[in-house]
């Protein structure tokens, strides 16, 4: 019997996902365990494997869409079998559930035309057809007259593009319709042409924007930003900013790239010093959890990547139980992975306190917005050779050129006071501007 694959919903909060890449082709032969499908969650790139040996007999979605978690993509059976009838049946299944039980299956009929205020699960739709009334948020009372040519008189989603529909998606996206260029015999607007109008970007101000592209804000975008208005406007931010001095930091970092197996970054050792600093300084390491002000013993330090599929955050666990040398294999990975969208869930969720490190890109100062459900976050800049003042054994100042980094730490100041963000501020500075002690 053919299996209905649909899209599996692989996080909590994750309502849709986006399939990214066929594995096979419809009418390949598929083994349990091979890897069907990869799609993208609100975080990263996942494999789906196939539950069954088989055929793929349809897929339902291209490379690229979104659908709802649950929704029908594939078809799994064995050679030969119709799969638009499994589809059928799938659908027949779901519409049986809110429907009259006492009536034998063959006696069933489509809900009359008459009927009023029909929803979706009282009408007999195929997959597609309910994927379609979703997408373009059609009034499910509006296609109630419309006949039903798939299997068992059930509704698809050409039996809905061949009805009158054009007007409401017009009237819904703001279209004037008069304006639309018809396509159809004696230049009737279709409802192609309506969709095409309504994809078309609008250009305002007398025309003189003009649009080079245009994105659904949606998956990981929406994720990041939805996420980030929340703590931006839940949490009051203060910021705390100084400037480090590297120039002890550079020449240990290369004494030990010099002598050391494993090549240690500068993020490396700034995620071990921020561990240290945590561990001084528990009161950052802190989140605020269903009314419950929670402190961690663990420092598990994210690092803010920006990967193919948006910012993510991998995140280093227990990291003050861990060695620099470690830290650094560890982290390594966890970037590779996170820039090609391939983390497991476990590897960004977890997390205490997270640094964001755009020193690489040569930014002098910039404000980072904490990654709740912590309540701090380490904004890291570049180095820059400065002017600074320096007091000499005889007290005199003189000014000499040092590489200095600027960092800016921003907390949530519902949970932590300025002094203590201060004191946990100056304990990191001590430690890059002396950095054996980052060891010991």
């Amino acid at each position: 019997m053919a299996e209905i694959i649909i899209m599996p919903k692989l996080g909590f909060n994750m309502d849709e996902g986006r399939l990214m890449k066929w594995c096979f082709a419809p009418g390949d032969q598929i083994s349990k365990g091979e890897v069907l499908f990869e799609i993208e969650t609100d975080k990263t790139t996942m494999p789906v494997e196939a539950t069954r040996d088989g055929v793929l007999l349809k897929t339902l979605l291209e490379e690229g869409v979104y659908a709802p978690v649950f929704e029908p993509i594939a078809v799994i059976g064995e050679a030969g079998e119709d799969a638009d009838a499994a589809l059928a049946s799938h659908g027949s299944g779901e519409a049986a559930k809110a429907s009259d039980t006492s009536a034998p299956a063959e006696d069933r009929a489509p809900v009359p035309a008459e009927a009023a205020g029909k929803t979706v699960e009282r009408l007999l739709l195929t997959p597609k057809a309910k994927k379609l009334i979703k997408d373009e948020r059609i009034d499910p009372a509006s296609i109630a007259a419309v006949q039903g040519t798939g299997f068992r008189g059930g509704i698809t989603a050409k039996d809905i593009k061949a009805s009158p529909l054009a007007y409401k998606i017009a009237e819904r996206d703001g279209v004037d319709l008069a304006s639309v260029q018809g396509t159809g015999a004696g230049g009737k607007v279709m409802k192609e042409d309506v969709l095409k109008a309504v994809a078309q970007p609008a250009v305002s101000d007398g025309g003189d924007k003009k649009i080079l592209s245009t994105t659904p804000y949606k998956g990981v975008r929406k994720i990041i930003g939805d996420r980030l208005a929340q703590s931006k406007f839940t949490a009051p931010h203060l910021y705390f900013t100084d400037s480090i001095d590297t120039t002890k930091f550079t020449a240990f970092r290369k004494q030990l790239n010099e002598t050391g197996d494993v090549k240690v970054a500068v993020s490396d050792l700034l995620l071990l010093a921020t561990s240290k600093a945590l561990q001084q300084y528990p009161g950052i390491n802190i989140s605020l959890v269903d009314g419950q002000i929670i402190c961690y013993k663990s420092t598990n330090i994210g690092m803010a990547v920006a990967g193919d599929n948006g910012l993510i955050v991998p995140v280093v666990k227990n990291a003050q139980d861990k060695t620099l040398l470690a830290i650094a294999a560890e982290s390594k990975g966890l970037v590779e992975r996170a820039k090609t969208g391939k983390l497991a869930p476990e590897e960004y969720s977890g997390g205490t306190f997270t640094i964001s490190n755009l020193g690489m890109f040569g930014v002098e100062n910039f404000t980072a917005i904490i990654n709740p459900p912590e309540s701090a976050i380490l904004a890291v800049s570049s180095v820059r050779k400065k002017a600074v003042a320096e007091t000499g054994e005889d007290g005199e100042d003189t000014i000499v050129i040092r590489p200095m980094m600027n960092v800016q730490l921003t907390v949530d100041h519902r949970l932590i006071d300025g002094l203590l963000a201060v004191q946990f501020l100056a304990y990191f500075k001590h430690l890059l501007e002396n950095p054996l002690k980052i060891l010991m």
